[in-house]
C-alpha cells in the first residue's frame, strides 16, 4: 500500500509505454499488490503524449525501443510538457549499456529499471515514485496557493497603498480647501470692509458686481436698485469688466414674472445649478437688463433689515457645475455688508444731489444730467490715463471715486451768485465777470475746516477748475501742473459738455469743431494729456454725454 505519506484512499496512476502487450500486462500482475494502483498501457510512441496527458499518471513507464519512435526521445518531451512536469519516468528497459542509462537520466528520468526486476523491488520503486510525484504535485500546489496568496497580498497591499495615496490626497485637497476658503472669506471680509470707504454710489454699484463676480466665478452678472416696484439695472458685468447701466436700461418689476423680480419681492436668493431639461430657462431679467446664457445663476437680494435695497444677479458661472452652496452662502453675507454700504451712498447721493438742484435753482444750466455728464467723462479721461501710468487697480479705484462726487460739486458755489447774474441773458461786463468768478471760491469755502480726501478733492476742485494750463485762468492764474490733478480733468469734461449740450443763447458744436478746439488749446488752456485723451476717446465720451443726455435729477 502507498505510504501514509499521501493520502492512501487516492487512486493513483500508472502509464505504461511498450509495443508488446506481454509486458504491459506483467507490470499489471505484478502493481496488483498495490489495489490503489491504475495500471494504463500505450502500445504506440505516437499515442504517448496524447496519452499521458489525458490520464495524468503519477509514474510513466517508458520502454526505449518502439516499433514507430525512440523512448529517449519521449523522456525529454515529458519533461518539457507544461502538463507532464509532476510525473515521475521510469525507464523500462531491456538495454544495460551504461551509456544509455545515463542519456535516460540526461533526458530527464527519474529512475531506470531493467525489464523486470524482482516483483519487490519494482513495487517498492514504483511506490516510491508515485510518492515522489504525488509529493511534488502537493509541493506545486503549495507553492502556487502560496504565490496566489502572495500576489493577493501585494494586489491587497496594492489597493492598501492607494488607499493612503487618494487619502492623503484627500487629506492635502482638505487642507487646501480649508485654505481656500478662508482666504475667501478673508478677501470677502476685506472687501465688504472696503465698501464702506467708497464714497460715490456709481463706483460703489461697479465695485460690489465686479467683487461679486470674482468671489462667485461668474462670467456676466447684474446690480439692480429699487425703485418703487421696479427694479433698474445700475452696474452691468460682461468681457471681464463692471460698467455702469444705461439710465434708460429696461426695468425689471418686483414679481414673479422674472427670478430678479422675485427674488425682490420675497426677500429670498435662488441658485439654478444648471438649465432645466427641457432646455427653457426661466427668464432671469426682463430682456436687455441683464446679458446671460443662461446656464447656471444666483441671485441674492440685497437687504438691510426688512427692507430689499436691490438684487445682485450672477449668471454662467464657468464651473460647469454651476454655482455652489459654498458660494451661496459666502455672497449672502457679502450682500448683508454691501446692503450697509449701498444704503450709506445712497443717502449721500441724495444729500449731493440736493446741493446740485440748490445750484440748479440759481443757474438753470447746472443740472443733475450736466453734473452727471462731466462725472462720467471726467472719469473716462482719468481711468485712460491711470492705465497709461500703469496705476495700480486699487489706486485707481479710489481716485475714480472721489473724482466722480469732486467732479458732481464742482460748481455748488453757484449757490452764493445773485440770480442777476446768473440768469443775465447777455453777456456779463466785467464786474458782472469778477462777480460770478467767485463762485469758485465759493465752492471751495463750503468744504473748508473739513479733512477727508473726499473735502479736499471737492475743494480743489470747486477752486481751481477754472484754472488754465497756461496761468491765464482763476481764481490763482496757477500754472501747469501746478493745478491739482482733478481740476484739470474737469476743466475739460465741463468745457466739453458745454460745448457740446444746447444751451438757450446757443446749439450744441458739432464733433468737428469740438475735436478742433481741444487741438487748439491743448498745452494752453487744457493739459494736453487730457485735451488728447478726449480727442483720441472721443466716441466714448459722446457714448456718455449721450447716457446723461437731459437727464433730471435723481435721488436714489
Amino acid at each position: 500500500m502507498i505510504d501514509a505519506g499521501v493520502a492512501s484512499t487516492e487512486p493513483f496512476d500508472i502509464l505504461v509505454v511498450d509495443d508488446q502487450p506481454m509486458i504491459i500486462e506483467a507490470v499489471r500482475r505484478v502493481l496488483a499488490t498495490e489495489p490503489l494502483a491504475r495500471v494504463h498501457g500505450c502500445l504506440r510512441a505516437t499515442e504517448a503524449i496524447a496519452n499521458a496527458c489525458a490520464i495524468q499518471p503519477a509514474v510513466i513507464l517508458q520502454d526505449l525501443k518502439l516499433a514507430d519512435g525512440d523512448g529517449l526521445s519521449l523522456v525529454a518531451e515529458y519533461r518539457s510538457h507544461p502538463q507532464l512536469q509532476e510525473c515521475s519516468v521510469v525507464v523500462l528497459s531491456s538495454t544495460q549499456d551504461p551509456l544509455i542509462k545515463a542519456n535516460a537520466f540526461i533526458a530527464g528520468a527519474s529512475d531506470y529499471l531493467e525489464k523486470l526486476p524482482p516483483a519487490i523491488e519494482f513495487v517498492a520503486r514504483v511506490r516510491h515514485h508515485a510518492l515522489a510525484s504525488r509529493a511534488l504535485a502537493a509541493r506545486n500546489r503549495a507553492v502556487a496557493a502560496l504565490e496566489a496568496k502572495d500576489a493577493e497580498l501585494h494586489r491587497r497591499n496594492a489597493l492598501l497603498d492607494e488607499a493612503n495615496a487618494r487619502l492623503k490626497r484627500a487629506n492635502q485637497e482638505l487642507v487646501v480647501d480649508i485654505r481656500e476658503q478662508r482666504q475667501r472669506v478673508e478677501a470677502l471680509a476685506s472687501a465688504g470692509g472696503g465698501l464702506a470707504s467708497i464714497q460715490d454710489l456709481d463706483v460703489l454699484l461697479q465695485t460690489i458686481l465686479a467683487d461679486s463676480v470674482a468671489f462667485s466665478g461668474a462670467t456676466s452678472g447684474a446690480l439692480f436698485v429699487r425703485e418703487g416696484a421696479q427694479l433698474r439695472p445700475a452696474a452691468l458685468y460682461s468681457d471681464g469688466v463692471a460698467r455702469p447701466a444705461l439710465p434708460r436700461a429696461p426695468t425689471t418689476p418686483i414679481d414673479a414674472s422674472t427670478i430678479v423680480g422675485a427674488v425682490a419681492a420675497s426677500g429670498n436668493a435662488t441658485r439654478i445649478e444648471r438649465p432645466p431639461a427641457s432646455g427653457v430657462s426661466p427668464r432671469l431679467a426682463v430682456d436687455g437688463a441683464l446679458s446671460s446664457k443662461g446656464r447656471s445663476c444666483l441671485v441674492l437680494p440685497v437687504s438691510k433689515g426688512a427692507g430689499v435695497l436691490g438684487v445682485l444677479a450672477l449668471a454662467d458661472a464657468a464651473d460647469e457645475d454651476g454655482f455652489s452652496a459654498e458660494d451661496e452662502r459666502l455672497l449672502r453675507n457679502f450682500a448683508d455688508l454691501a446692503a450697509v454700504a449701498l444704503e450709506r451712498a445712497q443717502a449721500a447721493r441724495a444729500l449731493i444731489f440736493r446741493m446740485v438742484s440748490m445750484a440748479a435753482l440759481r443757474d438753470p444750466s447746472e443740472t443733475a444730467g450736466h453734473v452727471q455728464r462731466v462725472a462720467g467723462i471726467a472719469e473716462l479721461l482719468f481711468e485712460a490715463w491711470a492705465i497709461e501710468r500703469e496705476l495700480p487697480a486699487a489706486q485707481r479705484a479710489k481716485h475714480r471715486d472721489l473724482l466722480r462726487i469732486a467732479a458732481i460739486l464742482h460748481d455748488v458755489g453757484k449757490v452764493g451768485i445773485a440770480d442777476a447774474i446768473l440768469k443775465k441773458a447777455g453777456r456779463l461786463d466785467a464786474d458782472e465777470r469778477a462777480s460770478m468768478e467767485r463762485h469758485a471760491a465759493i465752492g471751495s469755502e463750503l468744504f473748508s475746516g473739513l479733512r477727508s480726501d473726499l473735502d479736499e478733492c471737492a475743494a480743489e476742485v470747486a477752486l481751481c477748475h477754472h484754472e488754465k494750463w497756461d496761468g491765464s485762468g482763476y481764481p490763482r492764474s496757477l500754472k501747469a501742473e501746478g493745478i491739482p490733478l482733478f481740476a484739470r480733468i474737469v476743466a475739460v469734461a465741463d468745457v466739453y459738455d458745454a460745448l457740446a449740450s444746447p444751451r438757450a443763447y446757443k446749439e450744441p458744436w458739432s464733433r468737428e469743431r469740438i475735436l478742433a478746439l481741444f487741438a487748439d488749446e491743448a498745452g494752453r488752456h487744457f493739459d494736453p494729456n487730457f485735451a488728447r485723451i478726449l480727442c483720441a476717446r472721443i466716441a466714448e465720451v459722446e457714448a456718455v454725454r449721450d447716457a446723461f443726455m437731459d437727464e433730471p435729477a435723481r435721488a436714489p
